[in-house]
């Protein structure tokens, strides 16, 4: 299989990966003054945060892991 042809799968593979609105991006903006984080209002749903950042923490490790396997894709390509 050549790189386009690699490339080509990669690409499709990504495609089906749905879209992921991440929590923590919305607490950010719903509490989000004038460029500032609005403190108060965010230790008022702390149970909300915690569970944002634990969703924004497992999302990145797994986006961790995709890059991983990506990289060990290409070292395959290039040593065949």
């Amino acid at each position: 299989m050549n790189e386009a042809e690699y490339i080509e799968r990669v690409c499709i593979a990504l495609q089906k990966v749905p879209r992921k609105q991440l929590l923590i991006i919305e607490l950010a903006n719903r509490y989000l003054k004038d460029g500032v984080l609005d403190f108060t209002g965010l230790a008022e749903v702390q149970p909300e945060v915690n569970m944002a950042t634990a969703e924004a923490k497992m999302y990145g490790s797994y986006t961790m892991v995709a890059v991983d396997t990506l990289k060990r894709v290409q070292a395959i390509a290039e040593d065949a």
